[in-house]
Order: structure tokens, then C-alpha cells, then sequence
């Protein structure tokens, strides 16, 4: 056997034991996510959220309750999760977590508020709460 093959060899088995336990030498953390129905007259809200991994399933919301869910942080940075919501005859979407958008200002939780016309994300800047909101778009 060739010293060329034989480190290949190794190296590829080295990989193979890294990608394994990558998720336990390099936890990068959790980020946790509260969706609170804010829509008026005691709606309800359904809500499907989403990453290309990990598929939460549909739930329901009951006005001003909140629902939790828990996103691992990627090695990569590229974790990314969408939620599809539905009120009355609407449908919407919104991008609830992007890794690189939201580690800086989300820490360890992302809090968001549905309302009818819009989606609101509270985040900690220094020492403020910052409110962003996003207006649904009109089809």
C-alpha cells in the first residue's frame, strides 16, 4: 500500500469520526423561539414552521398564548427557519430565525408578536428593546 493511499485512507476515516460527533464537540448552542398571537378578537393562529432539515408541523395558537420551539445553531451558520401562519382566510410568511441575521441580536430567544397586518421581532440592542416589524405582503 502506498503512503499516498494510506494517509488517504486515514484521513478519511479521521473525517468520518469528526462528522459523527461534530454536533457534541462543536455545540454552537440553542436559540428559542416564542410566537405570540397577537391578532384581535380572540383569533386563533396556525402556524407550520421550518428549516430544510426539521419540519415542526402544523399548530394551533390560541389568542395571546405563545408557542416555543427550540433551533440548533449550525457550525456553518447557515440555519435558517421559515414559519407559514394562517388567521381568518389569510395566509403569511415569515423567516423566523436566519443564523447570520439573527445570533448577534436573538442571544438565546427571539420573541415575535403575529398581528393581522404585520409580524413583529422584539430584539436586545446595548440596553434597548428594539421593535421590527414587517408588513405582510398584499397577493
Amino acid at each position: 500500500m502506498s503512503k499516498i493511499y494510506k494517509f488517504a485512507l486515514v484521513f478519511i476515516l479521521a473525517l468520518t469520526f469528526f462528522i459523527d460527533f461534530s454536533e457534541g464537540l462543536f455545540d454552537l448552542g440553542h436559540v428559542k423561539v416564542r410566537v405570540n398571537n397577537t391578532l384581535s378578537n380572540g383569533k386563533k393562529l396556525l402556524i407550520h414552521c421550518k428549516s430544510k432539515d426539521n419540519d415542526l408541523s402544523t399548530v394551533e395558537v390560541a389568542h395571546l398564548h405563545v408557542y416555543n420551539f427550540t433551533i440548533s445553531k449550525s457550525f456553518w451558520g447557515d440555519t435558517s427557519f421559515f414559519c407559514d401562519v394562517f388567521f381568518g382566510n389569510e395566509m403569511h410568511w415569515f423567516n423566523v430565525f436566519n443564523q447570520q441575521r439573527d445570533a448577534e441580536f436573538c442571544h438565546k430567544t427571539c420573541y415575535y408578536e403575529v398581528r393581522e397586518s404585520k409580524v413583529c421581532k422584539y430584539m436586545k440592542r446595548f440596553l434597548d428593546i428594539v421593535e421590527d416589524c414587517y408588513y405582510w405582503k398584499k397577493e
